[in-house]
């Protein structure tokens, strides 16, 4: 079915390593994939609702020489797969920085405009599917990533505060992705 005129297409942007899959520090093994329990059921929840599903991610081991895009690319496969099996729903689009500016790798060593804080991820993905940026939210485990949000006008909660406190503009700080859905709207 066509997209009406007048809809509006909102989106919540969602970190990958401790907000969907346990972060273990550079994860990108399928071996090492541990799906956050309740995270498919609220990612079917946050698509009932009419939300796109973008998940936006800094890979800087990929500049740090630690595994590559190829990799990157298979994790998020395997992750799809797991939210699948888990009965969750499809990811809209999977976008992902692997640039650092204190990497190993040449071609990615490099200051860029995607890397979480700035929100060029979001900016892309709000460009590639029609999306409205301020009808839209974010949701991550590290102030870096309310930040990007808060950047391009996107709404924070923060999951946790394992990387310090929240951050002063998250519109909440919630336990996991399931808590976050009693403040999206």
């Amino acid at each position: 079915m066509a997209q009406q005129v007048n809809d509006v297409v909102r989106a919540v942007f969602l970190d990958r390593d401790g907000v969907l899959n346990r972060d273990k520090g550079y994860v990108y093994r399928e071996s090492e994939l541990e799906l956050l329990s309740g995270v498919a059921p609220a990612l079917r929840r946050l698509k009932d609702l009419g939300f796109l599903l973008i998940v936006v991610t800094n890979q800087s081991g990929v500049a740090r020489g630690l595994y590559g895009t190829a990799d990157v690319e298979r994790f998020h496969d395997a992750l799809s797969r797991a939210i699948a099996a888990a009965g969750g729903p499809r990811i809209d689009d999977y976008l992902y920085c692997p640039h650092h500016e204190n990497g190993t790798v040449a071609a990615y060593a490099i200051v860029c405009d995607c890397r979480k804080p700035k929100p060029g991820m979001l900016l892309t993905a709000a460009k590639k599917h029609g999306i409205e940026l301020t009808r839209s939210f974010m949701i991550g485990d590290k102030a870096d990533d309310i930040e990007a949000g808060r950047r391009c006008g996107v709404t924070g909660i923060q999951v946790g505060t394992a990387y310090g406190p929240g951050h002063p503009d998250a519109m909440a700080v919630v336990n996991s992705l399931e808590d976050a859905l009693g403040f999206i709207h």
